[in-house]
């Protein structure tokens, strides 16, 4: 390989693995390889065989840590139950957003791969380590029943528009915001606690 080509490669893989927010050995064992050949390239020391960097160039498109997944697809990627992610999505664990497609009148929740790490770091082995005590689950928070006239009142108190109001509790658009605020749709206890929790802090 050309040494042009080969230091372009070496660029090319390692800008894959901080994209995807990876150490060289997490990175080396998506890849297939061990840490110690992973190395040699990431540090232009060998270059990367074509095959090797069409594979890191496939995993940056099925592992972007920013892509929404279903909670299935996660859950898949994870090696955990499909119900443990969507009990964290309703407990506030698992950082979801909610599209604008509904199932029996439940709005479908999707996360983000780095969401989902972020649940098994912080919560899921925890939970299941011998020795750690139970996380305690953030306390369930209910939607008042005037929620419409309420969520009008502090989305005006905040100066924003149901564009942006949607945009900074992760709903899907502003629609979702004019369907709770008509009354058409009861927002889920998980966005009513993102709702208090942007009202603390603007008031900061």
């Amino acid at each position: 390989m050309p040494r042009s080509a080969a230091h372009a490669g070496k660029r090319e893989i390692r800008d894959i693995r901080l994209r995807l927010r990876l150490s060289q050995p997490q990175f080396a064992a998506l890849l297939g390889v061990s840490t110690e050949m992973y190395r040699t390239w990431d540090s232009g020391r060998r270059g990367v065989p074509d095959a090797w960097l069409d594979k890191a160039q496939a995993l940056a498109a099925t592992h972007d840590p920013n892509r929404r997944w279903s909670l299935q697809e996660l859950a898949t990627e994870l090696g955990v139950h499909v119900r443990t992610l969507r009990d964290a999505a309703r407990a506030g664990r698992l950082d979801v957003v909610y599209g604008t497609r509904v199932v029996f009148r439940n709005p479908i929740p999707r996360a983000s791969l780095a969401a989902g790490r972020a649940f098994m770091e912080r919560y899921y082995r925890q939970s299941y380590s011998r020795f750690a005590a139970r996380p305690v689950a953030p306390k369930r928070l209910h939607v008042q029943p005037d929620w419409a006239r309420r969520l009008v009142q502090i989305r005006q108190q905040l100066h924003l528009t149901q564009a942006r109001l949607a945009e900074q509790i992760g709903a899907a658009g502003k629609a979702v915001v004019y369907q709770w605020e008509s009354g058409k749709r009861k927002p889920s206890p998980v966005f009513w606690r993102r709702i208090q929790e942007l009202i603390d802090r603007k008031s900061d």
